[in-house]
């Protein structure tokens, strides 16, 4: 039994409500139709001899029916069920000829079953073949006055079965799927990442640990040249401290322009003869900033890897043809090319491979390699404007997604309006053999379109967050229409008592709409003994009554879950994102916040000694270079591990606790001088 608290709408246990929720409703279901079955063949026949075969039948029908509905039948060999639902259409038509028409309702639990475990477009020519052969074979054991009464019962209870039992499937489906997004979603949170440590701090720290070369050398010579290195080595090193952080929180706006003038300063550190020109006006922040990051990787590499003297950096605008608009050109270029030339991230960094995928996210492209004079060259090519969200190619795509997305709830909305319609058809056929004055059928049309209009907004809108006199109100009327035609309509009306009583489950909490819910089907049994009604039919009335209600109730409750969950996926793919920054940001604080931090405090020491402490000054420069030479070993570690960790996802947890955060233990040799003499 579920939890009569309000569980049934909280999300955090439906992985284990909505099988606790199909069974009940299966058990409710299979109880209601075994009793209405028995007491409908006990009504006709009473021999021995029928009873030994209706109790061999309906066990035979249960054991099968149950098994197909909490087993995932599915998931069977072809072999296995095809003997199952051969040996449950035997026990369905087969015991019409002795046990009669009441036998007849057990062809919608094989309906049922063959929705459930055949698949693909052959369920539902079996599905037609088994629901229409319900007709003749009422008619040649009762004839033909129940036989579109046995269509429509058989119809219903196929679709409740076979709701049931898919909506449970599919809230454990979305939150699998739920799980998975956020996976996905930190993976890209780690590839990010990963592009950032190499595309940010490989530049920074490449950049001081070029100017502390370059001031450890100049200080016995010129200690005012040096100072002003020291100076760029510091301002590099807070803004670098800064980064750590943008780094964690994923916001990191950068200049092209301020950009090309750092990288000036850098490259004629490096002994670069370097020139810039930039002829492309203002930029769209997002570009801006992505051609910012391709002028960092660019000058790294030329830095690290080539031979180069010369290096030229060039922005322009261009006039595409056609839809292609304006775009802007970036062009660095260095004479560096041949052996030990930019690489394309082979090194364990991101390297232009990272670029690549940033440009292509703005819109944009990139392409390396040696120009026709010899030179090696970077273009990085991005739209001049910025994007339009709804631009051509961009909104189709974005809608047909959202349409695919909405698929689950559309799903179970619809099986929960196909299951009310089912039980409104039901007892549009059963009022009509009723009494048929103008007087009854006005009140019946009346009392039928309040209950069913009540009922459409109880199971659809959150009835539960209604103020308590909307509920009070709704519930009564309700209550009304439900129980004042069984003083002309008697039995016919037939389930319509049901509605109220999922409607009380629905809209109430707490043990007591239980008790209410009881007490809605069981109230018929004196209203219909006031109207001398039969004993069969006063135990059907209660009997039907309290299953629909329960139907209802659990499919309406299986809806809102998936509606709950597939609006709850954003939300909790921004979760695990804001999780997985937390672990960034205190990992990064550990491993590059201390040596920047430390970088910083021997710059401001260093230009304090300077001029006049030439040899304390050297040791703590020497000491700097040290530290940033790690440092830079240590970033393109991390940047790799992350990677690594995206690599290996599919065999790991999606999420982790803090304390299990290991950075990878494979080390990069860390730069030599001689590295960096062939840099310099």
């Amino acid at each position: 039994m579920l939890d009569s608290s309000d569980g049934d709408d909280q999300d955090d246990g439906s992985g284990l409500q909505a099988p606790r929720m199909a069974l009940l409703v299966t058990l409710g279901v299979l109880g209601g139709n075994t009793v209405v079955t028995v007491l409908n063949v006990l009504d006709e026949h009473t021999d021995s001899g029928r009873l030994v075969l209706l109790t061999a039948c309906l066990a035979a029908v249960l054991c099968l029916q149950f098994a197909h509905s909490t087993r995932r039948p599915r998931t069977w060999s072809v072999r296995r069920r095809v003997l199952t639902l051969s040996a449950q259409a035997l026990v369905t038509y087969l015991p019409l000829a002795w046990l009669g028409a009441p036998w007849g309702a057990m062809a919608g639990l094989l309906a049922g079953s063959i929705l459930l475990a055949v698949p693909g477009r052959l369920r539902w020519p079996l599905y037609a073949l088994v629901t229409a052969a319900i007709v003749p074979a009422v008619v040649a054991v009762a004839g033909p006055g129940l036989a579109v009464y046995g269509l429509g019962a058989t119809l219903l209870s196929s679709g409740i079965i076979f709701g049931v039992s898919s909506l449970a499937g599919l809230v454990v489906e979305l939150r699998e799927t739920r799980r998975a997004l956020a996976g996905m979603a930190v993976v890209q949170e780690r590839l990010r990442v990963a592009g950032d440590l190499h595309d940010l701090f490989g530049y920074s720290l490449s950049a001081i640990m070029l100017k502390s070369e370059l001031g450890h050398r100049l200080l016995p010579r010129a200690p005012d040249k040096a100072r002003a290195e020291v100076a760029a080595v510091l301002g590099i090193a807070r803004d670098a401290l800064a980064d750590v952080r943008m780094v964690a929180t994923g916001y990191r706006d950068m200049s092209l322009a301020a950009e090309t003038e750092s990288a000036l300063s850098v490259l004629s550190a490096a002994q670069i003869t370097a020139e810039a020109g930039l002829d492309c006006g203002p930029l769209p922040r997002e570009v801006d900033t992505v051609l910012a990051i391709v002028l960092r990787e660019a000058v790294t590499n030329v830095l690290r890897h080539s031979k180069a003297q010369r290096c030229t950096v060039t922005a322009t605008r261009d006039v595409g043809a056609g839809e292609a608009g304006e775009t802007v050109v970036l062009r660095i270029r260095n004479d560096g090319a041949g052996e030990g030339s930019p690489d394309t991230g082979t090194d364990g960094g991101s390297g232009l491979k990272n670029l690549t995928t940033r440009l292509q996210g703005v819109g944009g492209e990139l392409s390396s390699g040696p120009a026709d004079d010899g030179w090696f060259e970077v273009v990085a090519r991005a739209p001049a404007a910025a994007r339009d969200d709804d631009g051509p190619g961009e909104s189709e795509p974005e809608e047909d997604a959202q349409a695919a997305r909405q698929w689950a709830p559309r799903m179970a909305r619809g099986m929960l309006v196909a299951v009310l319609v089912g039980y409104t058809l039901i007892t549009v056929i059963n009022a009509a053999g009723g009494p048929g004055s103008g007087v009854t059928v006005l009140g019946f049309l009346a009392c039928f379109a309040v209950v069913v209009t009540l009922q459409v907004f109880h199971s659809l809108r959150r009835s539960r967050s209604w103020p308590a006199r909307v509920r009070a109100l709704t519930l009564g009327l309700q209550a009304a229409a439900s129980y004042a035609p069984l003083l002309w309509l008697g039995s016919p009306w037939g389930s319509m008592a049901g509605f109220l009583g999922g409607s009380l489950l629905i809209t109430l909490s707490g043990r007591l709409r239980w008790v209410l819910y009881a007490a809605s089907g069981l109230v018929v049994v004196p209203l219909a003994a006031a109207l001398g009604t039969r004993l069969a039919d006063i135990v059907y009335l209660a009997d039907s009554s309290l299953v629909a209600g329960l139907v209802v109730y659990g499919i309406t409750a299986l809806y809102r879950l998936v509606t709950e969950l597939h609006e709850a996926r954003g939300a909790l793919a921004q979760l695990a994102v804001a999780r997985e920054r937390l672990i960034v940001e205190r990992e990064l604080h550990a491993v590059l916040g201390s040596s920047l931090s430390t970088v910083t405090m021997k710059c401001a020491l260093i230009h304090r000694l300077l001029p006049e402490a030439l040899e304390p000054a050297r040791d703590e420069l020497a000491t700097v270079l040290g530290i940033s030479r790690q440092a830079l070993a240590d970033v393109r570690r991390v940047a790799r591990g992350y990677r690594g960790q995206v690599n290996t996802f599919g065999r790991s947890e999606h999420s982790r606790p803090h304390s299990e955060f290991a950075w990878p233990v494979a080390e990069d040799p860390p730069h030599t001088r001689e590295d960096t003499d062939a840099a310099l």
